[in-house]
């Protein structure tokens, strides 16, 4: 599944002088979720995407800060 096979030089990541360069491991050496980053975020999770970042959790954010702002401005005004 991998760009390039085992052992083939990564120019560009070793960014430490006087490391040894950034070889590429064989497929086994990577973790399984690895392979599942270039699958759309739909078909990576069953129903929606609940990661940081997603338009879910942003609609969760905004609907708990405007309760705030209310219950902030109920409490309040008195």
């Amino acid at each position: 599944i991998s760009s390039c096979p085992a052992g083939t030089v990564l120019s560009g990541l070793n960014y430490l002088k006087g490391q040894p360069p950034v070889l590429a491991m064989p497929d086994e050496d990577y973790p399984a979720w690895l392979w599942d980053l270039t699958n759309p975020k739909s078909k990576r999770h069953e129903g929606e995407y609940l990661g940081p970042g997603s338009d879910a959790e942003k609609r969760r954010l905004r609907r708990e800060n405007r309760q705030l702002l209310r219950d902030k401005n109920k409490f309040g005004a008195r």
